[in-house]
């Protein structure tokens, strides 16, 4: 079983490290793809290179063999959308075996701002990670995804795609841009990301 792990990844840190590794044991996930967006359609564009961020996944993943790494939203400079991603990897995997898109609790309050969102769930399941979050979703994309919902993690195995599932695991409130202000700030962030990560940062003088 697959799982896309989409994001920004500026820096990856324990906390996306931990986070995966919790939920492939939660929902029996053999292999988890990072997927490090270049130009995020929600997020501002960063300094930091797609270059150097898929040098510190490469370290931050290095023996662990739950991980692996896709540059398909990289390759160039344009907008890369969730949809357009998923129907490449669906058409390359085929359309028989269930596929996972794991997003942050705050990414789903937006989630209805997302091009073709409602045809995501045609592809994949939605696997939401608990994050602090507003919970100040519409009432339309409420119902949308009560409609979807499930705690059944057997049918997430039965079904290829079309669900939502809420992660149980815990809550891990670590974030990239508490540690780009720490680096920034001349502060200590060792705890929050692996070693090899953090000689490159420091190799590479980034978030200074």
């Amino acid at each position: 079983m697959y799982a896309i792990f989409g994001g920004n990844f500026n820096p990856i840190h324990y906390g996306h490290i931990y986070s995966a590794q919790n939920i492939a044991k939660e929902i029996k996930i053999k292999k988890i793809i990072l997927l490090p967006n270049r130009n995020p359609p929600h997020k501002k564009i960063t300094e930091i290179s797609i270059i150097d961020k898929i040098n510190m996944i490469k370290l931050a993943i290095k023996n662990n063999y739950l991980f692996t790494i896709s540059i398909l939203e990289s390759k160039d400079k344009r907008i890369f959308y969730t949809i357009d991603t998923l129907k490449k990897i669906r058409k390359k995997i085929g359309y028989l075996k269930p596929l996972f898109f794991i997003i942050g609790q705050d990414n789903l309050e937006l989630f209805d701002t997302w091009k073709d969102w409602k045809k995501i769930l045609l592809l994949t399941h939605l696997i939401i990670l608990p994050r602090k979050c507003t919970e100040k979703k519409n009432i339309f994309l409420k119902k949308w995804i009560n409609s979807h919902m499930t705690n059944n993690i057997k049918l997430l195995h039965y079904q290829t795609a079309g669900l939502i599932f809420f992660s149980k695991i815990p809550l891990i409130n670590i974030s990239s841009s508490q540690i780009r202000d720490n680096y920034f700030q001349g502060k200590n962030s060792s705890q929050l990301l692996p070693y090899a990560v953090q000689q490159y940062i420091n190799l590479k003088k980034l978030y200074l």
